[in-house]
């Protein structure tokens, strides 16, 4: 073994001892943890929607948008998407964590001053990093600590208000239309990462949370994905003609990156047509207030989350780990959310509601939390 393979060995036994190994699991029994939080990637509505928009022709796409990548199918659904936002424009990139990055890069820099909500996604944290703006983190959900800040004089550059709408590990909603007006007192920017929120909330589109709180114009992007509620592959940024233009030119991770293939892109718009039915939103919310009154009955916390993000603080990483691996041995695929996605002391169950879950499905799960948690001595 090298030197290389030995310390990295030391440090994965490290890891281990400490309860935070991961490893890769494909999924058996009822899904609890995936995002396809409508149910569309095993709906056969999907799948048809998907074959009649696949253009046998062009399935690929081997160039960047810049040099032929480009086709027909993108300017398409780019067009439709910037509707679906309620936005000028929109920008298609390959992955959520890829539009936070080519965002935030292109659009912040060292002059310039972020205040980023603390339990922002990694792909805002890693953006902000390479953008070299300089950054205030504020407690989460902290308005009071957010404007503290903004009122702070800050000579130079711009300042951009970041945040998630739709929290995926505590399930919990930004005051979005509290940070818009104070963008707006203080001549900043804001930016909302809807990706979770995405069909699931907005009465009129299903939008997402910018649209629930009627402030997309009020936004300076909005980034958006695909690979959760719309149950396919894919992300993008919607906002202004202009700062599309500037992705364009300017945004690293999209100009460097081969175009997403039409494969995806009938995925996507199928995605995109199903969210127009009203009806699995609805179920989704449902059934997620069923299994929290359930929990709230046992006894179970659920730290006043609401949508179908379910978050069960267990506290210790073997107690989440043990209960993750006992609700699986009953056919309930729930997984342990460990740090550092989480803060230490708050390893949990990160539950995830869906549209295609049965009564049945969220009962029985409820019971099986109930038994396992309400008296820690039994894990």
């Amino acid at each position: 073994m090298s030197g290389l393979e030995e310390s990295l060995q030391d440090a994965l036994e490290k890891i281990e001892a400490d309860g935070l190994a991961r490893s890769l699991q494909p999924g058996e029994g009822v899904d609890f943890t995936s995002n396809d939080y409508l149910g569309f990637s095993t709906e056969e509505r999907f799948r048809e929607r998907l074959r009649a928009g696949l253009d046998e022709k062009s399935l690929s796409a081997p160039a960047s948008r810049l040099l032929r990548g480009t086709h027909p199918a993108h300017l398409e659904l780019e067009k439709k998407l910037a509707e679906f936002k309620g936005a000028e424009a929109a920008l298609i990139f390959p992955t959520g964590y890829q539009a936070n990055l080519g965002l935030l890069t292109s659009l912040l820099g060292p002059q310039d001053r972020v205040l980023s909500d603390e339990l922002n996604h990694a792909s805002i944290i890693d953006g902000l990093r390479l953008s070299g703006a300089r950054k205030h983190i504020f407690p989460h959900l902290d308005i009071d600590a957010l404007e503290r800040e903004l009122a702070r004089p800050h000579p130079g550059g711009k300042t951009f208000i970041v945040t998630e709408s739709y929290f995926s590990m505590d399930g919990d909603i930004a005051p979005l239309e509290r940070y818009a007006a104070l963008a707006e007192k203080y001549s900043a920017s804001l930016l909302v990462d809807d990706a979770h929120a995405t069909g699931l909330f907005g009465s009129e589109r299903g939008s997402g949370l910018a649209e629930e709180y009627g402030i997309e114009g009020r936004c300076a992007a909005i980034v958006s994905t695909f690979g959760k509620a719309l149950g396919g592959f894919g992300a993008f940024v919607a906002g202004s003609n202009t700062l599309v233009k500037w992705l364009v030119n300017r945004s690293r991770p999209f100009i460097f990156t081969t175009a997403t293939p039409p494969l995806l892109l009938a995925m996507m718009a199928a995605g995109l047509e199903l969210c127009a039915d009203p009806g699995p939103r609805a179920r989704v919310h449902s059934l997620a207030r069923r299994l929290r009154d359930a929990l709230a009955a046992g006894g179970l916390d659920c730290s006043g989350s609401s949508g179908p993000i379910v978050p069960v603080i267990v506290g210790g990483n073997e107690d989440a780990l043990e209960a993750a691996d006992r609700l699986q041995q009953a056919g309930l695929d729930v997984r342990a959310v460990r740090p550092p996605t989480v803060a230490p002391g708050s390893s949990r169950l990160r539950i995830s509601v869906h549209a295609d879950h049965s009564e049945g499905d969220i009962d029985r799960l409820a019971s099986a939390l109930i038994e396992l948690l309400a008296r820690k001595e039994t894990i």
